[in-house]
């Protein structure tokens, strides 16, 4: 990656009732002394504020990262534009470039989606199954 990529504003997406969520973000926050990312909490937005093109559930629904007007990038890519954007961070950003860093990235992140969508809907107040219903009849 070259300087100028680094120097694009970029924008991420964040679920603000998460706990863990907030807690990464609030890292990020302090090692970004140059406020080169802008820190956007989901739940905090009004419908019309929402990406075009994009829904919360979307947005809840993995991490999103997009610079400038450019592509979206979500989940494991989210993450290493962030740590791209990073000085303590840029240098091993790289990581997710080698295909079993990513592939074993990409299955931790999906089990913590999975944990992250039952404690949403716990705290939300709603009853998560972790088995599909038996069908009746």
């Amino acid at each position: 990656m070259n300087h100028s990529q680094a120097s694009i504003p970029l924008s991420v997406w964040y679920d603000g009732d998460c706990p863990v969520c907030r807690q990464e973000v609030a890292l990020y926050r302090r090692i970004d002394r140059d406020d080169l990312i802008t820190w956007i909490d989901i739940v905090a937005l009004a419908d019309n504020e929402l990406p075009v093109g994009r829904t919360r559930e979307d947005l809840l629904g993995k991490f999103h990262a997009r610079a400038a007007d450019g592509p979206w990038q979500i989940g494991v890519d989210a993450f290493a534009a962030i740590w791209r954007h990073l000085p303590v961070l840029k240098w091993f950003a790289f990581v997710f470039r080698l295909p079993i860093i990513r592939q074993v990235a990409q299955i931790a992140y999906l089990g913590f989606l999975k944990w992250q969508r039952h404690h949403r809907a716990r705290r939300a107040g709603v009853f998560v199954s972790k088995e599909a219903p038996e069908p009746r009849g």
